[in-house]
């Protein structure tokens, strides 16, 4: 079995002193397979695979090793074409986290995904660890911070030309993919859900990555009637009763901004 060798610097912030350690990665890309991952943990080995949602490998992901005593110790690491990966740990009393991240190029835009752990737990340097993750495009994400997996679709609705008193939170987009969304999968029609106050303002959120064709309508609350909307994308000039739109990275999320408007 062939053996690749990564480099990393560890940096002691308390002292300053430096020293430099080799990671070894146990395996060649393509050797492993997810049997070699039905073990329990080994003393100073970390290791896992990454896989969609579908249960697929991943291939190329980012998985960061970190130990939590020393400042710029990362292992940085890639899945391979089995969507496995693994390191040698340097035998030394510490404990290090895992976390993981792919970036895909669709339509011509690049997107990055934080992936989903297993386990967001440390895990001691002598017990080794196996940390698994999943590219999910949709679904909230571990913790309380309230961020979602799936992007994130806002509207602003211009108050010119109201038939009545109207709420931002009455608008309704219905969202049809076209093509494939970006992990391959097949998309589905999102419609009709109500959106919630962001920072970015009204908006669907978990919406899964690919490229849409958007409407919108507005259904009165009083009357029940429901008026269709113009709509275009949030700096382009000309409204229209449809729009094709990707979203756009911004920062660790995805966003599509549109405005709409009673025609």
């Amino acid at each position: 079995m062939g053996v690749n060798e990564t480099r990393t610097r560890w940096v002691l912030g308390r002292t300053g002193a430096t020293l430099a350690l080799s990671a070894l990665l146990g395996c060649a890309p393509g050797t492993a397979d997810a049997a070699d991952l039905s073990a329990a943990a080994a003393g100073y080995v970390v290791q896992g695979r990454v896989v969609n949602s579908a249960g697929q490998p991943v291939e190329g992901a980012k998985v960061v090793v970190k130990d939590r005593r020393y400042y710029n110790s990362d292992i940085v690491l890639h899945s391979d074409r089995n969507g496995v990966y693994r390191s040698r740990l340097p035998r030394e009393p510490s404990s290090w986290v895992v976390s993981a991240s792919v970036t895909r190029q669709f339509h011509g835009k690049q997107y990055t995904f934080d992936l989903e752990p297993s386990s967001t737990a440390s895990f001691r340097a002598s017990a080794g660890g196996v940390r698994n993750f999943t590219w999910r495009v949709t679904g909230r994400r571990p913790g309380a911070d309230g961020r979602y997996y799936g992007g994130l679709v806002a509207t602003n609705l211009w108050f010119e030309n109201l038939p009545e008193n109207v709420d931002q939170d009455n608008v309704r987009l219905t969202m049809t993919p076209v093509g494939p969304l970006i992990d391959g999968s097949k998309g589905k029609v999102v419609s009709g859900r109500e959106p919630v106050y962001t920072d970015s303002g009204w908006a669907v959120v978990d919406v899964p990555l690919g490229r849409y064709r958007i409407s919108a309508t507005y259904r009165s609350a009083t009357s029940g009637q429901v008026y269709p909307l113009q709509i275009k994308l949030t700096g382009s000039a000309a409204f229209a009763p449809q729009v094709t739109a990707d979203f756009e990275q911004s920062g660790t999320n995805q966003r599509i901004r549109l405005e709409v408007r009673f025609a």
